[in-house]
């Protein structure tokens, strides 16, 4: 009884902190990188798109452009296919979040279906009653009246079990599929299609792209070119042999295909192909007809042939932000943090307006590694980059400042590979620039007339002390973040541009053990003189005086927050400090500690967070927006007029038992439910433990305490969403006590 008392009144504490003092006015917004489009349907003049970002929509007759994430229902922004079923309503398939539903004319998607919680769904393929859903795990059917998976095509033929499909059709009753080992053909006349025995196949094609009907003839694309079908010798044979086609459609009734190349060639009747009158048109992934000219979903953008270009869709550099500012009306985000995202490096990307526009090498920048962003005393913005010095905006253009022409250094023979992972602007209006391997440099403004390099080697420090983060101290030093030392003071002896009286003190576990880890990616320190460390093993709180003459800190309170204390995970990444909150942006979500304590987490599941990844942290304390970077967008979070979040609670619905009793036996029932409802149930963590659907007869729904695997869970907090097609989200929490523990 003790222990059911104690999460009792655990579960109503967290219920008061969160759910009672949230303002109605707070709002979620999303933005993600929808450039690259992975397939693409044409209805009249809608034209829709499944890309890597969410779903995106054409009107072609006004030219305008409609966005839909997961702030929409979406279960997950990676989308990989779509299609429309005999009814008009679009079906989207995703990389292991499910299958998602938009019912024509709605705004907002259905609860998707676990069924496909864990596939990747490349294809979709509706054909009467059913759908076809090629996963990488073969083909399900799932049938639209019952809205449940019938059965599963594991083997096809001579491919390898469970062959992922990548596209699919079908064609004088035959279901064709296109899989990543070859294409496979049965008649779906016969009863028992799990039987390999009943398909037909050939893994010599080998990848298979994409398929088509076009003049009766059925074609396959491959690495080795096009495949027609022969239906009187029931095989496929090569007949256009050229470097890899990526992507089939039709015009005018005739088979099109966009190469690996970006020529886009049309089949003749004789089945030669010629080149189409078009413009090159690289990463070409699918097409879609309409009208007499042929849609393009592309790793850049939409594309058509024979109409008028439709404007850009106005993208961010990709779904990744990390550091963020705004100048005046303008938001500005990068899109990498250091070298260990090298390969994602895109730019940086300004929103005004609601339209993105991207700065990278191809438009003047100095590199696309563009990593650290803040304005000078005049606002400036300066754009500190990995390798290529700093970037600073002049009208229209940039000039950049590196080892040539300020006090900069860089590493090399020649000193010259400027590194940047921080910049920051001090009371004074002075810019301190962390320079990796290096050390901190100080300039009064660009052009320099005072200027000074703090170097870590020069004063004693090893070359492989990864200075990080900076942050300005009211004692008047500075504090950094280091991903190799934990914590490094560095003390200019309030002369930032004269030296001789300037030491870096490394503060790591080896000198306080109370330091959670050397690994630290982020410090922040508040009006009271608290700092917060943010390490890859927890975060430190530290309330403490710096002793200039010993070089030492004399520490007051030394606090250790973790998973234990409420945080969404250990591994934090960035902190922003917003009037008296500490906002923690971590691997598994985003937590706010107020007057010592965490009292709100907010993850993709019981909120509008695109993603549980933060990256990035920025509060617009003009707008009262707190700008939330993730991998895999960015998510702005206005914050009304008092506190965060906007969660929705029906007074109505009721939970009970709380706490509930998970032996096996009980059951905990929800009650007083909208029709059709949906209930998902999460983890602490966020992670989906079990979904619900309700009897259409009644107003409730019992959970047995298992997750979908039938084992039971453990004790703790949980959170559920119910969703329905007539009343927006609730969302709620309860408490779990499993006697087996």
């Amino acid at each position: 009884m003790n222990r059911i008392s104690t999460l009792t009144c655990l579960c109503l504490c967290i219920h008061t902190s969160v759910f009672s003092q949230l303002p109605q006015d707070a709002q979620w917004s999303a933005y993600t990188n929808m450039r690259q489009i992975n397939d693409i349907l044409v209805a009249g003049d809608d034209i829709w798109m499944a890309s890597s970002g969410g779903a995106l929509h054409y009107d072609k007759a006004n030219r305008v452009y409609h966005r839909f994430t997961s702030l929409d229902g979406l279960a997950g922004n990676r989308l990989l296919s779509v299609a429309m079923d005999r009814a008009g309503d679009l079906w989207f398939g995703t990389a292991h979040q499910g299958l998602c539903r938009l019912r024509r004319g709605a705004t907002r998607f259905d609860p998707p279906f676990i069924e496909f919680r864990d596939r990747e769904i490349h294809a979709i393929l509706a054909h009467q009653d059913r759908l076809y859903v090629g996963t990488d795990r073969g083909i399900s059917v799932f049938l639209l009246d019952t809205e449940e998976v019938e059965l599963s095509y594991r083997r096809l033929g001579n491919l390898p079990f469970d062959s992922p499909v990548n596209t699919m059709l079908v064609h004088n009753d035959t279901l064709f599929a296109g899989a990543r080992k070859g294409v496979a053909w049965a008649d779906l006349a016969k009863l028992n299609l799990r039987d390999p025995d009943n398909w037909r196949s050939m893994p010599r094609s080998g990848a298979v792209h994409d398929m088509v009907v076009a003049d009766n003839v059925v074609l396959a694309t491959s690495k080795h070119g096009v495949f027609s079908f022969e239906p009187a010798q029931d095989l496929f044979f090569l007949e256009f042999e050229e470097s890899e086609v990526r992507a089939l459609g039709s015009l005018d009734g005739r088979a099109l295909a966009a190469t690996e190349g970006g020529r886009i060639v049309q089949r003749r009747q004789d089945g030669t192909w010629r080149r189409v009158g078009a413009t090159s048109i690289l990463g070409a992934n699918a097409i879609s007809e309409l009208n007499g000219s042929a849609w393009l979903a592309t790793n850049s953008g939409l594309r058509v042939v024979r109409a008028g270009e439709p404007p850009p869709s106005g993208e961010p550099a990709s779904s990744r932000f990390f550091d963020i500012i705004r100048v005046e009306d303008e938001l500005w985000s990068t899109s990498v943090a250091d070298d260990l995202q090298a390969t994602a490096s895109a730019g940086i990307s300004r929103l005004v307006d609601g339209v993105w526009t991207v700065f990278d090498k191809s438009t003047g920048m100095l590199s696309d590694q563009l990593v650290a962003l803040e304005t000078d005393r005049d606002g400036v913005l300066w754009v500190g980059s990995w390798g290529d010095g700093i970037a600073v905006q002049q009208g229209s253009g940039w000039v950049t400042i590196d080892e040539s022409n300020s006090s900069l250094q860089g590493i090399g023979s020649k000193f010259d590979f400027v590194a940047t992972s921080d910049i920051a602007r001090d009371p004074q209006g002075n810019m301190w620039i962390v320079t990796v391997a290096v050390g901190v440099a100080v300039l009064d403004g660009f052009p320099e007339n005072e200027g000074f390099l703090f170097d870590q080697v020069e004063m004693g420090q090893s070359g492989r002390l990864d200075l990080y983060r900076i942050e300005f101290a009211a004692q008047g030093h500075k504090w950094l973040a280091s991903r190799t030392d934990g914590l490094v003071i560095l003390d200019d002896g309030d002369t930032p541009f004269i030296g001789g009286d300037d030491r870096f003190v490394v503060i790591n576990q080896s000198v306080e053990p109370r330091l959670s880890s050397n690994r630290a990616f982020d410090v922040a320190e508040e009006e009271d003189g608290t700092l917060w460390v943010a390490t890859d093993n927890g975060l430190n709180s530290i309330r403490s005086r710096y002793d200039r003459d010993s070089g030492g800190l004399d520490v007051d309170d030394w606090r250790v927050y973790s998973t234990l204390d409420g945080l969404a995970s250990d591994e934090i990444n960035t902190l922003e400090i917003e009037n008296d909150h500490v906002w923690v942006g971590t691997n598994r979500g985003l937590s706010l500690i107020e007057d010592g304590e965490v009292v709100l987490t907010l993850t993709a599941a019981n909120s509008g967070l695109i993603s549980n990844t933060v990256t990035g942290l920025y509060f617009d304390a003009e707008s009262n927006d707190l700008w939330i970077g993730t991998l895999e967008g960015l998510s702005r979070l206005h914050l009304g007029t008092d506190m965060p979040m906007n969660v929705e609670v029906a007074t109505e619905h009721t939970v009970f038992p709380n706490p509930f009793v998970a032996d096996g036996h009980g059951r905990l029932t929800l009650t007083g439910l909208p029709p059709d409802a949906h209930v998902r149930i999460y983890s602490s963590s966020g992670e989906l433990v079990s979904s619900l659907s309700a009897d259409p007869a009644h107003d409730r729904i019992l959970w047995t305490g298992q997750n979908d695997r039938g084992t039971l869970v453990g004790s703790g907090i949980f959170f559920y969403v119910v969703e329905s097609p007539t009343v927006g989200p609730i969302r709620g929490r309860f408490a779990v006590v499993n006697t087996g523990q």
